[in-house]
């Protein structure tokens, strides 16, 4: 983007009501952006009664295939006693069944059932609509730039990534059980 062009939509923005000394921090324009997609992508997903945390999960396992009980928290984020929850409402919609990993019979690995992965799917679709709206104003080039230069922040070391990986290390020690294809040494 040109620096005329930059500064066309800096000052688009400061007419809408956002601050000058705001709309130049990126901490300010990513956590905003966050919270409108957030937003968009929870009212695409609301017809299918599906919420923000049920869509990821759902997601996962259809990208990712089964998962161990215990490292879903790490990926998504969330504590045991959520994902644990979290499980239990998708589970008692028929979306997902929990199974012994056969790795390790203490543990349990999360299945998509058919139901669960046609609702992934339709999710997908909503979501995918919802996001060629959202980035509409965007080149694909531009909106694959952002994609990747947030992808980087997250792999690259530095002060993102390290938090991201200290929290989901933290995250999948709590969650009692070694990442899927580790071995906790017996002691």
């Amino acid at each position: 983007m040109t620096q005329r062009r930059t500064q066309e939509v800096r000052d688009r923005c400061c007419a809408e009501g956002y601050p000058e000394a705001l709309i130049t921090c990126p901490d300010f324009v990513l956590s905003t952006l966050a919270v409108s997609v957030t937003h968009l992508v929870e009212t695409a997903i609301e017809p299918l009664g599906l919420r923000m945390r049920h869509y990821r999960l759902l997601r996962m396992l259809l990208g990712s295939g089964p998962q161990r009980q215990s490292a879903v928290g790490a990926a998504l984020g969330i504590d045991r006693t959520s994902v644990v929850a979290l499980i239990d409402e998708i589970e008692a919609g028929g979306l997902v069944r929990r199974e012994r990993d056969p790795e390790d019979r203490r543990a349990y690995v999360v299945v998509l059932t058919a139901k669960g992965r046609r609702a992934a799917q339709r999710a997908v679709e909503s979501v995918s609509v919802a996001e060629a709206a959202m980035f509409g104003p965007l080149t694909v080039t531009e909106k694959n730039n952002l994609q990747n230069l947030a992808t980087r922040l997250l792999a690259e070391r530095g002060p993102i990534a390290d938090r991201h990986r200290e929290e989901s290390l933290s995250l999948r020690e709590r969650g009692s059980a070694p990442p899927r294809g580790r071995r906790r040494p017996r002691g």
